[in-house]
């Protein structure tokens, strides 16, 4: 596949036309299967008045694809100082992070989060507001070795920001800040970021602004045209 390319491809296409072993960072934010065909209404009452919360993502979020799906593919195209960096639900990262350790040798490294800065009200108030998503780093490598830029100094493993940034395109969009601090420590530059699950541009825009090649797919064809768009307009 060529390099610094947004295709309009089901994501387990794309990954199997992708080379053994050659690429350096796979930074994606797959679909959680967690939407529900339902809505939160808030229009008085016991919960007080606002917006109505729709917990329904959309069709991609549907369970039609699940991580057991693609995560040995992503073993084989990563190089051997390779890196993963994958959001996903919470309760199943520690499975996936044992998956790559038990079956291929992998060492996690982290489970990040975003935290959230204004998360969104908890609807029902039965909880926590939900005010962090996170993700696994985890290297094909153990010890030393892998792409990380340890000379950006010491960091934690969370990044902070606000939920409230444009444009917005994706209802489940991560902000371009928060890529690009993935991106920075955990590839050099010239490298290849891969990501299948690509929505609205998120890892392309994160990897060109910061002197990385993408591959990137989705298979939604207005979300890819937007994300050719964004790409295109940092010409």
């Amino acid at each position: 596949m060529d390099i610094d390319q947004i295709y309009h491809m089901d994501a387990l296409e794309l990954i199997s036309k992708i080379d053994d072993e050659s690429i350096d960072l796979i930074l994606t934010d797959p679909p959680y299967n967690v939407s529900k065909p339902q809505k939160i209404n808030r229009s008085g009452g016991k919960f007080g008045k606002a917006k109505s919360i729709e917990l329904d993502m959309g069709k991609w979020d549907h369970g039609q694809i699940e991580w057991r799906d693609y995560i040995d593919d992503f073993v084989r195209i990563l190089k051997p100082n390779g890196v993963i960096a994958m959001f996903y639900d919470k309760l199943h990262l520690g499975s996936i992070l044992l998956y790559l350790r038990d079956k291929y040798g992998f060492q996690p490294r982290h489970i990040g989060t975003w935290v959230k800065s204004n998360p969104a009200p908890q609807a029902r108030k039965v909880k926590w507001q939900d005010g962090t998503e996170m993700f696994l780093l985890a290297t094909k490598n153990t010890g030393s070795g892998h792409h990380y830029n340890y000379k950006l100094g010491q960091c934690p493993d969370y990044f902070r920001h606000s939920v409230s940034f444009k444009p917005r395109y994706h209802p489940t969009q991560k902000p371009v800040p928060l890529f690009e601090w993935i991106i920075k420590y955990w590839s050099f530059e010239e490298d290849v970021v891969f990501d299948p699950f690509v929505g609205s541009g998120t890892t392309a825009i994160a990897a060109k602004r910061n002197n990385r090649h993408y591959i990137c797919g989705d298979d939604n064809e207005e979300y890819v045209k937007i994300a050719r768009m964004q790409t295109d307009m940092m010409l």
